[in-house]
């Protein structure tokens, strides 16, 4: 039954309302704010009313305020025998600085037209006057350094101080760090500090920033919301009993508090110019160098890894390499830079590692130069350079296989051309002395014949055999040709067997694929041709740039795999050996002849 009566009241109630909307004779939109002076630490309740109908209102833009919506209710009366409703929404205003400000008009569009309100003017103070040890809750911002040089690391730290209850608190808004690169150092850090007596809890955060130009610069500290926790007032009666008024059973009220420290400035100076080294690259901080090779002694063609290892602290986190000179003994494969970032003694930093695989280029006692870095250390206001120490590289010559070709074999190409066996001499050898002995004077008419036409017999003979041992020599080239597609198809089967392993065998095998293809198909040898020798000879051979740029990339990822530090996936190395078998196919098709 009391539920019934629930609903029939609240179905008169929504009649009336709609009889007052019908009824009104008049749209008006009113604003209210509960105080009209206030501090940086205090918050503004806004009301707007809006008469005659149920339009949501529009805010005008309020820069100076952060806004929060704290919903609406709706409200009917009759006065004089006339009814009218209205509905309210509620806004919280904190301000973001001290001033002066008119806030409004507030509007609804109705019917066509735009019903404005009232406009409202709020005079904002600084903030609470006292001492900071007499107050209850309070924040503070401050650096470690207000004078640092351009890069220089220096410390912002928000702190806030309470000696009461509070809940819901948190930043309303981030400090405003323009001009600076910043970096939050840790986790907020929570504590327990006594100040006159009192005893205050406090949070505390940190940002390392790191000026990114010269000049004045100011930190507009962030703004604080937050609820602080009070007994609300107890009834005299039953409950007016010290057992009721324990937190369990809610017997309190929470205030909104809004807190903000004063703005902090900081005056960037200029880094010095005297003792500027050469090629220096804005690394400011304190940091330390060192290198080493894995090797000491590798064969010719072999790989020998060269770390490198800058670590300190500083705006390290922003540098992600170091310039390696006089390494043009080397073929060179960079490795992705790796930053770890750290923090010590409050302040951020960390260690960059660089790997370069160096291939040598010759043979011998080859050296690897030192390597130096230069940076700016404030603490001594001076530039400094630090250096690694050089590294000597015995390179020993590589093993070489010498093979012994036979016409017509196409099972092993050989990287140089072989000897070929053509066959014996044709002319008959007399090996007795019956050859010397004496004979009738006048011959025989068969042995006549024979006397003077086997000269000429011998004569074609050898002349023919010199033509066939020229022909041979330019049919090897034309057999390689020839088969040069199906010599590749073999050493494809080789090169699909490794596919599933990211080993070097696989990509030394298809880089020897393509080149023995491409050097049969040029009726040179392919194995011996650097990537340039093989560019020039598809040039001359009129291959289109597009096709000899595609073949560049493909010998890069093969060496990359071969040499460098990189690990290619699956996928990477599938699609490698796709786009080689698209790239000989067309090959094979351009180069004919």
């Amino acid at each position: 039954m009391k539920r019934f009566k629930t609903i029939i009241f609240f179905i008169i109630f929504q009649l009336l309302v709609g009889i007052a909307l019908v009824s009104a004779s008049d749209v008006a939109v009113v604003a209210t704010v509960d105080k009209n002076e206030a501090t940086l630490e205090d918050y503004i309740v806004l009301q707007i009313s809006v008469e005659g109908t149920r339009h949501d209102p529009n805010l005008p833009s309020l820069p100076d305020f952060k806004v929060t919506s704290r919903g609406s209710s709706s409200r009917m009366q009759i006065i004089n025998g006339q009814m009218s409703s209205s509905v309210e929404y509620h806004y919280i205003l904190y301000p973001r600085k001290a001033g002066t400000f008119t806030i409004g008009p507030f509007w609804i569009e109705y019917k066509g037209r735009k019903v404005e309100s009232n406009r409202v003017t709020l005079r904002i103070g600084k903030g609470a006057s006292g001492s900071r040890s007499s107050r209850d809750l309070y924040v503070t911002a401050e650096v470690d350094n207000d004078k640092p040089y351009l890069y220089e690391q220096i410390v912002y730290t928000f702190k806030f101080y309470r000696k009461v209850k509070v809940a819901n608190a948190g930043l309303t808004e981030a400090p405003s760090f323009e001009g600076f690169i910043a970096e939050e150092i840790g986790k907020n850090k929570e504590y327990q500090r006594v100040i006159n007596g009192q005893t205050y809890v406090v949070t505390e955060i940190k940002w390392a920033l790191m000026p990114a130009k010269t000049g004045v610069l100011e930190i507009t500290p962030p703004g604080l919301r937050c609820d602080v926790v009070k007994k609300s007032r107890r009834r005299r009666g039953a409950f007016n009993d010290p057992f009721f008024s324990d937190p369990f059973f809610g017997f309190t009220e929470t205030v909104p508090k809004s807190l903000r420290a004063n703005p902090v400035t900081v005056m960037v100076q200029q880094l010095p110019e005297s003792g500027k080294p050469k090629g220096f690259n804005n690394l400011v901080g304190s940091y330390a160098l060192s290198s080493k090779v894995d090797k000491k002694q590798v064969a010719a063609g072999e790989s020998v890894t060269l770390t490198l290892v800058l670590a300190g602290t500083g705006n390290l986190k922003n540098h992600k390499n170091l310039e390696v000179g006089g390494l043009q003994a080397f073929k060179v494969y960079d490795d992705k830079p790796v930053f770890e970032p750290s923090v010590a003694d409050g302040k951020v930093g960390g260690k960059l590692t660089i790997k370069k695989a160096l291939v040598p280029l010759s043979e011998g006692l080859l050296k690897i130069p030192a390597v130096a870095v230069s940076f700016f250390d404030p603490a001594s206001a001076s530039y400094k350079t630090i250096k690694t120490g050089s590294h000597k590289l015995n390179v020993l010559p590589g093993e070489e296989t010498n093979t012994v070709q036979v016409v017509g074999s196409v099972e092993t190409p050989a990287p140089k051309e072989g000897v070929k066996i053509l066959g014996r001499d044709i002319l008959p050898v007399h090996t007795s002395l019956d050859a010397l002995s004496a004979r009738r004077a006048a011959p025989e008419p068969v042995a006549l014949v024979l006397f003077l036409i086997v000269p000429f017999l011998a004569y074609a003979a050898l002349l023919v055999a010199q033509w066939m041992k020229q022909r041979n020599a330019g049919d090897s080239g034309q057999l390689k040709l020839k088969n040069a597609y199906k010599q590749y198809k073999k050493n494809l089967a080789g090169v699909q067997k490794k596919l599933k392993h990211d080993e070097p065998d696989f990509y030394q095998q298809a880089s020897k694929a393509l080149k023995d293809f491409i050097g049969d198909k040029l009726r040179i040898t392919g194995s011996s041709q650097t990537t340039v020798e093989i560019e020039s000879h598809l040039q001359q051979a009129g291959i289109s740039e597009t096709i000899i740029s595609e073949m560049k990339e493909l010998f890069t990822f093969f060496d990359s795999g071969q040499y460098g530090f990189k690990q290619y996936s699956p996928e990477e190395r599938r699609d490698a050996l796709e786009t080689l078998k698209k790239l000989v196919e067309t090959l094979n098709k351009k180069l004919k002849t």
